[in-house]
């Protein structure tokens, strides 16, 4: 599940990426600012896919808190800036950030019992 969630990270990261540097270029050619400043929260949103990728093997729950801290700006700015592809990035995050919380939450439960040793030797 952990790795599923990297790969996914990484791959959005690259997306969003992208995306939001085009969307600030296109804005500054436009003389947009809010479209501007959506794509400047995009790469930040990337930055965060980033960080959640790189703490989501040994600290799910850090991973988590990122991924709901990117959902919340990339829903926000996604309603106000004019870069409606943020909503689906945020909403996104949201999923990564479940993801990650259900990993955390089996972690610990998934454990091998332990076969007791049995005496092979009878000597």
């Amino acid at each position: 599940m952990k790795k599923a969630i990297l790969v996914l990270s990484i791959i959005l990261m690259i997306i969003v990426l992208v995306q939001s540097w085009l969307v600030g270029v296109g804005g500054t050619m436009f003389n947009d600012r809010l479209l501007a400043w959506g794509g400047l929260a995009g790469r930040l949103l990337a930055l965060l896919f980033g960080a959640g990728a790189v703490f989501v093997l040994p600290r799910p729950l850090v991973s988590a808190v990122i991924y709901l801290a990117g959902a919340l700006l990339g829903i926000l700015f996604g309603l106000f800036t004019g870069y409606y592809d943020m909503i689906l990035w945020g909403g996104l995050a949201l999923l990564l950030a479940g993801g990650s919380y259900y990993a955390w939450s089996v972690e610990g439960k998934r454990s091998v019992p332990e076969e007791p040793v049995r005496e092979i030797s009878h000597f």
